[in-house]
């Protein structure tokens, strides 16, 4: 069965592959001539390991700013409007660091990146497209000085209710609201500003849903006042790995080893859910990189007294290991309150 799965996953390929390539030759010609292509940033941080760079070049949209009182039709025009891009594959890309001028380039689908082991405390750098007369001023989140704590932040249920535990709910929330329509999680986003103590604590935003919702996804930030952070999302598509979307573990577990490697040593508050697997996620971090790197793990119950109960067992073993860490099992953003002050995090 395996075999055949991963032979059916190429022959998708295959056919995906053809269909790009009839996609590319009927809009290259007109489309392309007359898009406008924009390198549209999504993180541009400064941590004590240098810069991280990662976007996309895609054609310039104009979209009208969603209204509270936007029907459902309107919404999902505009939600349907995030996954029809025209990308820019194998596009020049320069960013000026200071005095520096580095060249990269896109990949197929137009995303490109850049690690730079900068050590000069700049607050910006410039991203051009030399070929199609782009140019622009990003400013960079953090900075290159040693930070004593860290927070990584799941998004779907524990910031942002998404009713995941329902595929129903889930898709009625995604297709069919807009930046403002979200329902955000009392009194999360007020503890996640708090523990960013104005920026000097970074914050990062770890999520499995993908690029294109990205700009949607830091609106909804914006209208909740959530400190700038670093943003983790996941390239949607047909792989020889998978079928459409990563895996959920895997993925949030690169995540923390990603920061984890800019901040040596920091210690990390981890915040997320029950509904996929934060906690178990969490706590093989946590077995991985000792007790001295994480100060405190927050979930928040959103799946049932059976699953609570599951996840209080699962710590009961950590304990056993680790001594007095705990972790907090709230139902409501007040209880993690607690939780930190006892620790005497705040």
């Amino acid at each position: 069965m395996r075999r055949l799965m991963i032979w059916l996953r190429h022959g998708a390929l295959v056919l995906e592959w053809l269909l790009g390539v009839i996609w590319y030759l009927v809009t290259f010609w007109i489309p392309r001539k007359k898009a406008h292509p924009v390198a549209d940033v999504y993180n541009a941080l400064h941590h004590p390991k240098g810069i991280y760079l990662f976007g996309r070049v895609m054609a310039l949209r104009v979209m009208t700013a969603p209204k509270a009182e936007d029907g459902k039709w309107e919404n999902f025009k505009r939600m349907a409007s995030n996954w029809f891009t025209l990308d820019f594959p194998n596009a020049r890309v320069e960013v000026k660091i200071g005095d520096r001028v580095i060249t990269i380039r896109s990949n197929k689908e137009g995303y490109f990146e850049l690690h730079d082991t900068c050590d000069e405390n700049i607050t910006s750098v410039m991203v051009s497209l030399p070929n199609h007369g782009y140019s622009a001023e990003v400013d960079l989140i953090g900075s290159r000085d040693y930070k004593d704590m860290v927070i990584i932040s799941d998004v779907d249920d524990t910031l942002m209710e998404t009713g995941s535990v329902s595929m129903g709910k889930m898709l009625e929330t995604t297709l069919f609201g807009n930046s403002l329509t979200r329902e955000l999680v009392p009194g999360v986003g007020g503890l996640v500003s708090q523990l960013n103590c104005n920026g000097a604590h970074p914050v990062f935003y770890v999520t499995s849903s993908p690029w294109n919702l990205a700009n949607f996804l830091k609106r909804v930030f914006q209208r909740a006042k959530l400190p700038d952070g670093g943003l983790f999302m996941t390239n949607w598509g047909l792989t020889p790995e998978q079928w459409l979307t990563p895996s959920h573990d895997q993925h949030k577990r690169q995540a923390i080893d990603e920061v984890a490697s800019w901040y040596p040593d920091a210690k990390f508050i981890l915040i997320g859910d029950d509904s996929q697997r934060d906690p178990e996620i969490y706590a093989a971090a946590l077995e991985a990189y000792g007790s001295d790197f994480v100060l405190a793990i927050l979930i928040r119950s959103v799946s049932g007294a059976l699953r609570a109960n599951e996840v209080r067992s699962k710590y009961e073993s950590v304990n056993d290991e680790y001594g007095d860490f705990t972790a907090n099992i709230a139902k409501d953003a007040s209880e993690m309150r607690i939780i930190l002050q006892t620790k005497g995090v705040l």
